[in-house]
């Protein structure tokens, strides 16, 4: 059975819930409510891997964890967290995008609120579903892709197409600038530069460039 502590928010297994004390803190733990699965509705399965609690939907294999146990993972200096999390991980085929009919925004199964759609890098193809004060989801395939992603540098490659965007970005910028302080007048109506416009093309540029 797994318990959650009402002070630390974190989560382990124990043989019950009545007087258990949280391990991390020593509060009394409580048992923990069943999530529903983001994408599917499906109850989460709890499991622990390490020392990890981590939420599994048995039907899409999507996987949700918690603003506890990614904290357990940041602080890991030799990463044996993450390790094992990604070796406990079916390697499901990763889909770019959800599958016909599917939705596209889905709640955090902690509060119910939409969550925000963040592309990972560029370049990496995996747009992962983030509850700033809760946690992050993950569709079926999606980790191990990050994961596979970073080891090929994608990072680093990644963060050399973001730098050449906005060099060119500020280029057009600064070239724009000129053209209109030198038109007579200065900008005439209907030459003035979209911000709509900006806004998606750098999306798209993200997503496709």
């Amino acid at each position: 059975m797994i318990v959650a502590c009402t002070n630390c928010k974190s989560r382990f297994e124990a043989a019950g819930y009545r007087d258990v004390l949280c391990p991390t803190c020593g509060s009394i733990a409580q048992q923990a409510t069943v999530r529903p699965c983001p994408r599917c509705e499906l109850p989460l399965a709890a499991r622990t891997v390490s020392d990890l609690v981590i939420d599994e939907c048995t039907g899409c294999q999507g996987l949700f964890l918690d603003e506890v146990a990614i904290r357990l993972v940041l602080d890991d200096e030799d990463q044996s967290r993450a390790e094992a999390l990604l070796d406990s991980l079916p390697r499901a085929a990763h889909r770019a995008l959800p599958t016909a009919g599917a939705r596209m925004y889905i709640k955090c199964p902690t509060c119910s609120t939409l969550m925000n759609r963040r592309l990972f890098a560029t370049g990496s193809g995996v747009v992962v579903d983030v509850c700033k004060a809760h946690g992050t989801y993950f569709d079926a395939g999606e980790l191990p892709a990050i994961i596979d992603f970073v080891r090929a540098g994608g990072l680093e490659i990644a963060a050399k197409k973001d730098a050449k965007r906005k060099a060119e970005r500020d280029e057009r910028d600064r070239r724009e600038a000129e053209r209109v302080h030198d038109m007579p007048g200065g900008m005439r109506e209907g030459t003035r530069r979209s911000d709509k416009g900006s806004a998606l093309v750098d999306l798209l540029f993200a997503l496709f460039g």
